[in-house]
């Protein structure tokens, strides 16, 4: 049984991608010349789902890497984006983005706290004044700008 483990991630991503083919179908296709909103998603998730076909039977298990310390930290490092985006719907932008910074300078960088807090919050507020104030781009209601 073990010695098939190395499949499990190819049928994940072949079931995101069939399940993403057939999101993106509900979303209206559309025509070539005409193209809907889901054409490029279901063209993304196609050539997912193809990839993930080729990895299923074509891969070979003695490219995978055992799992260490640094997988921990991988999957840490997706939980944090994770925790970012829920975070980023529910209370805005700023606060996410210092902890997502601050988790990362500290975790991943290894920044000692005396360059982690000031990078964090400096790196918080340019991101924001770059993406919001200078090219516009629409985000939630931050709860410490107000809405």
């Amino acid at each position: 049984m073990s010695k098939h483990l190395y499949r499990i991630a190819p049928l994940v991503l072949l079931l995101f991608g069939v399940v993403a083919m057939l999101r993106a179908r509900d979303l209206s296709l559309g025509q070539l010349d005409a193209p809907g909103p889901g054409l490029w998603p279901f063209i993304v998730a196609g050539l997912l789902t193809l990839t993930a076909l080729v990895l299923l039977f074509i891969d070979d298990p003695a490219d995978y890497e055992p799992w260490t310390r640094g997988t921990a930290g991988i999957a840490l490092g997706l939980l944090s984006l994770g925790a970012f985006i829920v975070l980023f719907e529910k209370i805005g932008f700023l606060i996410p983005a210092v902890l997502m910074l601050l988790i990362w300078l500290r975790l991943f960088a290894r920044e000692p706290w005396r360059w982690a807090v000031p990078l964090a919050v400096i790196g918080a507020v340019v991101f924001h004044l770059v993406f919001v104030e200078a090219l516009g781009v629409p985000f939630p209601d931050d709860i410490v700008l107000g809405g």
